[in-house]
């Protein structure tokens, strides 16, 4: 395993080399989403298209598959079924001769679909909150390793300092999350 020193390289230094921006219409990560990318405060631009090296993604620190403002969406829906709710309220009960048990319930049939979504979805991301603050100690762990991680072009392999193993870069994941030494 290289035991030339001059050619071992950081990996978060070979995915920054294997990733390439250009300004464009996707939207930048925020300060920590994706720890081996920069933030748009770093690039100075706030659009950009990334692309990357097959390498690159091997070694490149796994993010969460979400982005943060679609935990919002259940909030944002229930705003508006709740707004909707209202006007058509208001509507009827400007009618002649309203029940108020028309008044208040009729609008379901139209804010129906928005409440019930927009319940599913505050749940589903209460969940999804729980799971992320348990699993917030092993990422920072995880991302301590993969700061540390080295790779060597000449043999292929991506390994950790002081320990006598060495992995292909497409099991950096499984590295990384429990496999290595000494991680549980």
């Amino acid at each position: 395993m290289c035991s030339e020193a001059d050619q071992v390289l950081a990996v978060p230094g070979v995915v920054a080399a294997g990733t390439t921006y250009k300004i464009g219409r996707v939207r930048l990560p925020g300060a920590r989403e994706v720890a081996d990318l920069p933030t748009a405060a770093a690039l100075g631009a706030s659009r950009h298209v990334m692309s990357r090296t097959q390498l690159a993604v091997w070694l490149s620190f796994p993010s969460r598959h979400y982005t943060p403002w679609v935990r919002n969406q259940g909030y944002v829906l229930l705003l508006v079924a709740a707004l909707v709710h209202l006007v058509i309220s208001l509507v009827i009960a400007m009618g002649q001769d309203p029940k108020w048990g028309e008044v208040l319930l009729a609008p379901f049939c139209l804010t129906g679909l928005f409440w019930m979504f927009g319940l599913l979805n505050v749940l589903g991301a209460r969940g999804a909150r729980r799971r992320d603050a348990a699993e917030a100690t092993a990422r920072d762990k995880a991302l301590a390793v993969w700061e540390r991680l080295r790779y060597c072009p000449r043999d292929n392999v991506a390994f950790e300092p002081g320990l006598d193993i060495a992995f292909h870069p497409s099991e950096t994941r499984e590295y990384l999350f429990g496999f290595r030494p000494g991680a549980r």
